[in-house]
């Protein structure tokens, strides 16, 4: 996209930021409920292997109800599992005119994903399609915690079948994500280290933070100072990728808004979320973001008159008067990224002039793949992140 396109999109999504009668620019779609796995950290855990997922008509119903889109970040479930789903993108892509798709994995099931993203990369007018391997830690750990064999091993086979598509088709960026709890610090260390000398096609790793009703309620956010000295290891660590990344400008703001949030438990950065942002859930539930519950379902009325419905509007006018706050990537990079003054504060606020220094060989940590356990993060009386509190419970009519 040349500077004078980025302009004329910036320029029109800051916009509808601001606009009376906004319309979402960014869709989060839940493309199913299956998933093969049983992760301690899943917040969409008590929704997962229904039996009521929106069918491929229903999803295309929803597509026709919507007018541009700039990104679609797919959900699940294991999305990949989702049997339709290159013709699913391929419908937002020429309907909605999607140009950046955005899907987690865990990678487990290599064949699938072939057959999918060389499904959606036929599509000529997409820009970009990013796979991001879901990983927790290193193997033992990684099996453990999402209660699979082979979990890692399958997911290391998937991003070597990625790297033989992205060979041909540079479109493919294969990105990896982790998320940061109390008991897996030390392991996403290893990992991360792991994965720069392992997969050197593999050009972000990003770091997240648990959130949400978790499956395992023992789980909590790690501590604070462990969260800043593994995010400052891993940008100088994946430097020499980054420099070149669609978005690396972003990441070091979105940390910083992150970090903020959390320390000051509120809404740092003006959330956006149910303007210029959706979700949509497998089951129809359309919500303003994941954090609150759903305020209608397709199956029971279509998209715009939810969008349109005094709950809808009630809840963007708690969002504004940030009566919530939560660390979300998909919601609070683009409430930075398209409210000018958000940007300018974020831009101070994570040094995007400073450039990571890399790690030379001493402070870069050794990886054996033979040692595996970590010990948990310190106990005592260091600050430790504290979750906000995430309710996706449906509504009473739904």
């Amino acid at each position: 996209m040349n500077l004078a396109k980025r302009i004329a999109r910036h320029t029109r999504i800051t916009a509808n930021a601001y606009h009376a009668k906004p319309q979402p620019n960014f869709l989060v779609l839940f493309i199913n409920s299956i998933c093969n796995m049983k992760c301690e950290h899943c917040f969409y855990w008590t929704s997962l292997n229904q039996r009521d997922d929106m069918s491929k008509d229903e999803i295309f119903e929803l597509s026709r109800s919507l007018g541009k889109l700039e990104n679609l970040n797919l959900s699940g479930g294991e999305p990949f599992l989702r049997k339709e789903f290159a013709e699913i993108c391929l419908q937002f892509v020429r309907h909605n005119g999607v140009r950046q798709i955005y899907v987690p994995t865990n990678g487990f099931f290599t064949d699938r994903t072939v057959a999918a993203v060389n499904g959606v990369l036929e599509e000529k007018e997409l820009d970009l399609f990013v796979v991001e391997i879901s990983l927790d830690g290193m193997p033992e750990f990684h099996d453990n915690f999402r209660v699979a064999k082979h979990a890692f091993q399958k997911a290391m086979e998937t991003y070597e079948a990625l790297v033989e598509i992205q060979k041909r088709d540079p479109r493919l960026r294969i990105h990896s994500i982790s998320t940061a709890t109390n008991v897996n610090m030390g392991e996403i260390k290893k990992l991360t280290t792991y994965l720069y000398e392992r997969c050197p096609n593999m050009d972000h790793h990003n770091l997240a933070i648990i959130r949400g009703d978790r499956k395992n309620p023992d789980l909590a956010g790690p501590l604070m100072k462990d969260y800043v000295e593994l995010y400052s290891y891993i940008r100088r660590l994946w430097a020499p990728r980054e420099e070149n990344r669609y978005g690396a400008i972003v990441e070091p703001m979105l940390q910083w808004g992150k970090v903020e949030t959390l320390k000051q438990k509120r809404q740092v950065v003006p959330c956006k979320a149910g303007r210029l942002s959706a979700v949509v859930y497998a089951n129809g539930d359309v919500s303003l973001c994941e954090i609150h519950k759903p305020v209608g379902n397709l199956r029971q009325k279509p998209f715009q008159e939810i969008w349109r419905s005094e709950e809808a509007q009630q809840l963007r006018k708690s969002i504004s008067r940030k009566e919530c706050y939560c660390t979300t990537e998909v919601f609070l990079w683009p409430s930075i990224v398209f409210q000018p003054a958000s940007l300018a504060q974020a831009m101070v606020g994570g040094k995007v002039w400073e450039k990571a220094k890399p790690l030379s060989d001493d402070e870069r940590l050794p990886v054996q793949m033979d040692e595996n356990k970590m010990p948990l993060s310190p106990n005592g009386n260091e600050a430790r992140i504290e979750l906000p509190q995430i309710n996706l419970a449906a509504t009473e009519e739904n």
